[in-house]
């Protein structure tokens, strides 16, 4: 294979990559998960691609002992290059990482591949194609406008509710930025949030609990957390021992509550415990009233409770949105790693 046509192929590869990394976005799958799949698959290249330009003497280090010559400023520029999409990435992957007691050890990790992958840039070969530079350099201004979306602050919020549980919940989804929030495609869920419970700081238990038991989440009491009335209570679906995907999207939010708001707007209390709904259609509730425990209805990952506001009764209305909403008394409208309610 000629040097032009490799050079070719290697920017057409590296284009589709990352071309299929941010299409995840449309999805719902752009996340710290395909974030860490990408270092761990950018330091796994690194490692055998660094090994066989040893074998083949073809391994320059003049970046590293400084450089004279003129070409070695044409190496500079492609490690910087590419060094700056691993510096994004990896930002943006650990920016968004769960940040429980118990991914603190992976997070750790990651961070040490993330630096390897990183320094793994300044050792170039004799030859470089600034092609794929340029695709990773167009990479790395994609995540750090995605990543800055998720720092700057969010809209402002449009009605304010209070926390419908005790304890300390961790948001796993919410925000503004695909990064933080797989909803953000859904026309209808773009302000939604998913929340875990936490214990000591952990989401999952490891006490020799297994299945839905193993989720501090699991059969956690609900509250109301507005004054209004209840316009909708299912309670007919089963619950699943672990991940569910249903193929109807009007099984998609499983058990669910829905109490309208004297404004007129409505609250969405999703993935509830079957049979465990102490509210029916009609109802008037008081903030603080018990509406049922947390469960793993629906299309769900794991037991946790799906929290939105909306404009319309009906979660699958065309004309149905989502509206930005903040627990008292911050009055921010939360994001993904926030944590929201007491001690724990």
């Amino acid at each position: 294979m000629g040097i032009n046509t490799y050079a070719t192929v290697t920017t057409v590869l590296t284009l589709l990559g990352l071309v299929g990394l941010f299409s995840l976005r449309f999805v719902g799958f752009y996340s710290h998960q395909a974030l860490a799949a990408v270092l761990l698959l950018g330091c796994g290249w690194a490692v055998v691609s660094r090994a066989w330009l040893v074998w083949k003497g073809r391994l320059d280090l003049r970046l590293l002992r400084g450089f004279r010559e003129g070409n070695s400023r044409r190496q500079l520029f492609q490690a910087v290059g590419r060094a700056s999409f691993w510096v994004a990435a990896s930002a943006a992957c650990l920016a968004v990482f769960p940040q429980s007691a118990e991914m603190t050890p992976l997070i750790v990790a990651l961070a040490g591949i993330c630096v390897l992958r990183t320094a793994a840039s300044f050792l170039t070969s004799h030859r470089t194609n600034t092609g794929p530079t340029l695709v990773m350099v167009a990479g790395a201004c994609v995540l750090a406008f995605d990543l800055g979306r998720a720092v700057i602050g969010g809209p402002a919020a449009v009605v304010h509710i209070a926390p419908p549980f005790e304890g300390q919940w961790l948001v796993l989804q919410g925000g503004r930025s695909p990064l933080q929030n797989h909803h953000l495609p859904a026309y209808n869920q773009r302000f939604a949030l998913d929340l875990v419970r936490l214990e000591n700081g952990h989401i999952f238990a490891f006490a020799g609990e297994t299945g839905n038991a193993a989720v501090h989440s699991w059969e956690q009491p609900l509250l109301s957390p507005v004054d209004g009335t209840v316009v909708v209570a299912r309670d007919e679906m089963d619950d699943a021992d672990g991940a569910n995907f249903v193929t109807a999207a009007a099984d998609a939010a499983g058990n669910v509550i829905v109490i309208e708001l004297d404004t007129g707007l409505f609250v969405v209390l999703a993935h509830l415990r079957h049979g465990t709904l102490r509210v029916s259609d009609g109802d008037r509730v008081r903030k603080g009233d018990p509406l049922a425990l947390a469960g793993n209805s629906g299309n769900t990952t794991m037991p946790h409770l799906h929290l939105q506001v909306q404009t319309h009764v009906d979660l699958w209305n065309p004309d149905n949105r989502s509206v930005p909403f903040a627990f008292e008394p911050t009055g921010r409208v939360p994001a993904r790693n926030d944590r929201v309610g007491g001690n724990s």
